[in-house]
């Protein structure tokens, strides 16, 4: 999410003075109740974990009703990285990684992250823990997504996984460097997914390098947050800079090309914040 959010941040501070806009690190995961509670303006996350921190449910034990959505900003799928001679060896799936009897090296992405948090709600719903795989030997690693790519590359790490829109930098270097493939998305897997708030999607064919045809696999839809609190004109011209500046953005990061104020309003139930609506009608995107 880093480049997404250093693009909108670069042409909002640029076309307007009333406020200035900063990047810090964060996580699809984490964002949600760091925004609630006062320790960022604005985030990225998912549709997941906003409806999840809005009521409160797991992976937050507390509610954040005062979350409001400006705008979704791309669909994601999950990309689960594995070298082919891991995947020839028998490690072909989830169900495989949990159950093997010899260690493996798996980056695990950064916590906080929707990819990490993804890895753990498997884990548990196959029965084991980060911590009983660890026992048996496994490397695991919890960094970046820049990182893992460079890791997978030089056989520090076997498997790695990523929420993501496509294509993806990190995975198209990662498959140049190293002859890879994408784990299967077993019916399990796919069940339990589906009951943590994740849709089907597909990875394109012909991306990354060894993967021609589409992978199937489950997704999630990126949102920026902000508060009930945030100012209405703020938000609403955040959304008119970043339409007005779409081929600017686009440069910075693919996912702006395709980016709409019609596809941006789409949040489902998600609660819109007043200035994102008032933008959103003005051009047509909802009634």
């Amino acid at each position: 999410m880093g480049r997404l959010g250093a693009g909108l941040t670069d042409v909002v501070n640029k076309n307007q003075t009333a406020m200035k806009l900063s990047v810090t690190p964060g996580g699809g995961r984490a964002n949600p109740a760091r925004v609630s509670t006062g320790g960022a303006d604005f985030g990225y996350s998912f549709t997941n974990f906003t409806s999840t921190a809005l009521a409160g449910k797991a992976p937050f034990d507390k509610k954040y009703p005062n979350l409001r959505v400006i705008a979704r900003f791309w669909n994601a799928c999950y990309h689960q990285y594995v070298g082919r001679d891991v995947y020839d060896s028998g490690i072909q799936s989830w169900e495989d990684i949990v159950a093997s009897k010899k260690p493996l090296k798996i980056a695990l992405v950064k916590k906080g992250t929707s990819s990490e948090y993804t890895g753990s709600v498997l884990v548990k719903a196959l029965g084991s823990s980060y911590e009983k795989m660890a026992a048996r030997g496994d490397k695991q690693t919890f960094t970046g997504t820049g990182a893992n790519s460079r890791a997978i590359r030089s056989g520090q790490v076997d498997i790695y996984f990523h929420n993501s829109g496509d294509p993806n930098g990190a995975g198209i270097q990662a498959a140049l460097g190293r002859d890879l493939t994408f784990l299967k998305l077993t019916p399990k897997i796919k069940s339990i997914l589906t009951e943590n708030g994740y849709s089907p999607c597909t990875i394109p064919g012909g991306i990354y390098k060894g993967s021609d045809k589409p992978t199937e696999s489950m997704g999630l839809s990126g949102v920026l947050l902000t508060t009930d609190k945030m100012d209405e004109k703020a938000v609403y011209n955040i959304l008119k800079i970043a339409a007005a500046n779409k081929k600017t953005l686009g440069a910075v990061h693919k996912i702006y090309k395709d980016w709409t104020p019609q596809f941006a309003a789409q949040v489902g139930s998600l609660p819109l914040h007043p200035g994102a609506s008032k933008f959103f009608k003005e051009v047509g995107a909802i009634n």
